[in-house]
């Protein structure tokens, strides 16, 4: 008989999983929190992944962590989460983030973005 695991996961592959599952999400105004704050959870992930300063990096995270914290909340303030992801841009933008993960980020921006509605023009996303 075989004593290792059956599954082994590991970050990576937790990553892409994370990634996938937010990705596959339909996202509309009416969409539960818990779906969004899965969304935010892939994009703080795939910012770890950006080649960019830790200091950026931590800065991001902070930002995430508010919109994480308002989805949590019984009645979450979307002006709130709205901001926390205009600041994300504007330090990715500071940092010249460019490349593929930053195109992952941007497709689950637009799905919170959905769900922010009319929201969603405070998040000011350039690519």
């Amino acid at each position: 008989m075989n004593d290792r695991p059956v599954f082994s996961i590991g970050e990576q592959h937790a990553g892409r999983d994370i990634f996938n599952i937010a990705r596959d999400l339909n996202i509309n105004q009416n969409s539960p929190a818990e779906d969004v704050l899965k969304i935010i959870e892939a994009i703080q992930h795939k910012v770890g992944e950006l080649d960019i300063a830790e200091k950026d990096k931590k800065r991001i995270v902070n930002q995430i962590e508010g919109a994480k914290i308002e989805l949590e909340d019984q009645k979450p303030d979307k002006k709130a989460i709205a901001e926390s992801i205009k600041k994300t841009n504007e330090i990715l933008n500071e940092a010249k983030t460019t490349g593929e993960t930053l195109k992952d980020i941007g497709v689950l921006v637009g799905k919170a973005a959905a769900w922010l509605g009319t929201t969603a023009a405070k998040l000011g996303w350039i690519f």
